[in-house]
């Protein structure tokens, strides 16, 4: 008899299919894929909502009024590949883009360099051009010239209350970096009125405006 018993409980140790499964009454169904998807997505735009709130600038923006010491400042930096690659600068220049659309809204200027602009009260280093219309701001600025540049136009300017009268030369290659996609681009100027705008401004922020 009890060698019955034990052979019993033998069988019933390496067969699990002989046990009997327990049924969780309080046990939530599996929800349906569709809810599961859902539930994910809103997770990831959640994450992604907080990465871009801790990254975002929000340092004030102060526009000066320009004045001829200006044009003594040093040219505006070269913006090289660690900073275009850096997340902060980037946040920082699309905080500066931002910050520079609302102001041509409301404000009689048409361009903006970075000899009149302050970050956080430090002065903006950067070789930075945002033009009113069209909207669009630049860094790292530059004419190339070429023999189809055969072409001159006297430009009237103006900086700080200065006017002067500017023969320029175009067309020409705007070369640049933009300030929203920070991808390198080439612009063929071929506008009387376009080569005044961009070749006064690159003057201005090279401070060779003379």
């Amino acid at each position: 008899m009890h060698c019955g018993i034990y052979r019993v409980e033998w069988l019933s140790k390496k067969m699990p299919w002989c046990k009997k499964n327990h049924v969780n009454i309080y046990r939530d169904k599996p929800r349906p894929k569709w809810q599961r998807w859902c539930a994910y997505i809103f997770g990831l735009v959640a994450i992604a909502f907080i990465c871009f709130w801790m990254l975002r600038d929000t340092a004030p923006v102060k526009i000066n009024n320009p004045i001829p010491e200006d044009l003594e400042k040093n040219p505006g930096s070269i913006v090289g590949s660690q900073q275009l690659n850096d997340v902060h600068w980037r946040m920082k220049i699309r905080h500066v883009n931002t910050h520079l659309v609302e102001e041509c809204k409301t404000s009689n200027y048409t361009i903006f360099t970075q000899k009149n602009l302050e970050l956080d009260e430090q002065s903006m280093e950067e070789s930075y051009i945002h033009l009113c219309k069209p909207s669009i701001s630049v860094v790292n600025a530059r004419a190339v010239f070429s023999d189809a540049s055969n072409n001159y136009v006297t430009c009237q300017e103006q900086y700080a209350g200065i006017t002067k009268k500017k023969t320029r030369k175009y067309p020409f290659s705007l070369k640049y970096i933009s300030g929203t996609t920070f991808m390198a681009e080439t612009k063929v100027i071929r506008q009387p009125k376009d080569a005044c705008m961009w070749l006064h401004a690159i003057d201005i922020v090279e401070s060779h405006w003379d």
